[in-house]
């Protein structure tokens, strides 16, 4: 797991601050144009090695907004207008980063990682649903400033083809600001793929068609939850009266606009009894549904409290999962398991496993560490404790592994 914050030693932080961590090499090479968007040099925070800062101290004199270092200044160095140094953790902050600065605090947040797939351009915490398992509950707050640190996030990025996720909260809370973030995105980003995640209720307003219709990104896709064939458990789930109605509206909105939809499925004692009901209702009901994907559920937040309500073990509801799952695959609807250990879904079912949890939520517990499979597998989410762990939970060895990658095939 690869912590998103460290402490460093700061030193003249006066305001809020977003930087762009670029080794010496890349800032000679690119200059600004290692970043997607507008930048200045004053956006610039280069990475300075100690032998390299031994041997060259005239780099101190760049006309950038600062340094990083791993320890401080040598003795006599001339004085840095920014400096950072001695992290707690030398691995979170690495050249290609782009970092959040706060006056009178030594935290320093990674808001983007170069190369991660676990992007992600946060937009509120506010939410027009309170789900019995959700991670992050929300607040009644204005954070709309949110709007405007992802717009400068998206100009300091890389411009490769990593995937990048939004997500709250509920996005679609701030809709202008959204589709303001969406258009700067396919302008900036055109490479990213956008994954948008949102519980879809507020796209029951039709104008909504029209606005994502005109944007026109190609590679914006929406992740949407639907937890139930009907609307008393969708409703009961996401504790929302009128939620399965909105939600189902605004999935035919998005299909007239023309969006790449994916339905998403929290697995727990609530939703996995009817998961063939479901996959038969997306399949006859949502045709235009691109993908299916069945959820392992991150066992923090809100789920701590319905612990009771919601935890069932994995090993009892596979004949569901494999029933709903074979059911989508077998019609042409792409389906994906996540967040599950690969040692508790069945060889039959591995072609649909996902390596699927964010790097930075992402570990491995004791059993784990002899584990053949440790390098593919989803592994679990760092809030993971006892009182969510399968009793299926095992090392696979080289030659189970090996057959259960074949099976994959």
């Amino acid at each position: 797991m690869l912590a998103k914050e460290t402490h460093f030693a700061p030193h003249a932080i006066t305001e809020p601050r977003l930087l762009k961590v670029i080794s010496v090499e890349e800032f000679i090479e690119k200059g600004l144009a290692v970043c997607a968007g507008d930048a200045c040099l004053s956006d610039l925070l280069v990475w300075l090695p100690s032998d390299m800062l031994l041997q060259n101290p005239h780099l101190l004199s760049l006309p950038v907004a600062g340094f990083i270092t791993p320890g401080t200044l040598p003795e006599g160095a001339q004085s840095a207008p920014l400096h950072l140094h001695s992290p707690s953790d030398q691995q979170v902050v690495q050249p290609g980063d782009v970092i959040a600065l706060t006056p009178s605090s030594t935290l320093v947040r990674v808001l983007y990682r170069r190369g991660s797939d676990s992007n992600l351009l946060f937009m509120t915490d506010r939410c027009n649903s309170l789900c019995l398992m959700c991670s992050q509950p929300p607040k009644d707050i204005d954070d709309r400033w949110h709007i405007e640190e992802n717009l400068r996030l998206i100009d300091l990025m890389d411009a490769g083809e990593e995937n990048l996720g939004i997500s709250g909260g509920e996005p679609t809370l701030y809709r202008d600001g959204l589709l303001e973030i969406l258009a700067k995105c396919k302008a900036v980003l055109p490479e990213k793929s956008i994954h948008v995640l949102s519980n879809g209720r507020l796209f029951k307003d039709p104008s909504w068609i029209a606005a994502l219709s005109s944007l026109g990104h190609p590679q914006l896709s929406w992740g949407i939850p639907l937890y139930a064939d009907n609307a008393a458990d969708h409703d009961h789930v996401v504790q929302a009266a009128g939620a399965y109605s909105e939600t189902l509206q605004g999935l035919y909105n998005l299909a007239r606009a023309k969006q790449i939809i994916e339905i998403r499925v929290v697995l727990s004692r609530l939703t996995a009894p009817r998961l063939p009901e479901l996959a038969h209702y997306v399949f006859r009901n949502l045709p235009f549904v691109r993908h299916v994907a069945l959820m392992g559920i991150e066992s923090t937040g809100l789920a701590r409290k319905h612990h009771e309500a919601l935890w069932i073990d994995p090993l009892d509801y596979q004949e569901p999962l494999s029933q709903a799952a074979w059911f989508l695959f077998n019609r042409g609807v792409p389906v994906s398991i996540y967040n599950l250990p690969l040692c508790l879904i069945p060889p039959h079912l591995s072609r649909f496993a996902r390596q699927s949890i964010s790097d930075w939520k992402n570990l491995f517990i004791d059993a784990c560490q002899q584990c053949a499979a440790i390098d593919s597998c989803s592994g679990f989410f760092k809030s993971h404790t006892d009182r969510w762990q399968s009793r299926g939970i095992h090392p696979l060895s080289t030659v189970a592994y090996e057959a259960y990658a074949r099976s994959a095939l």
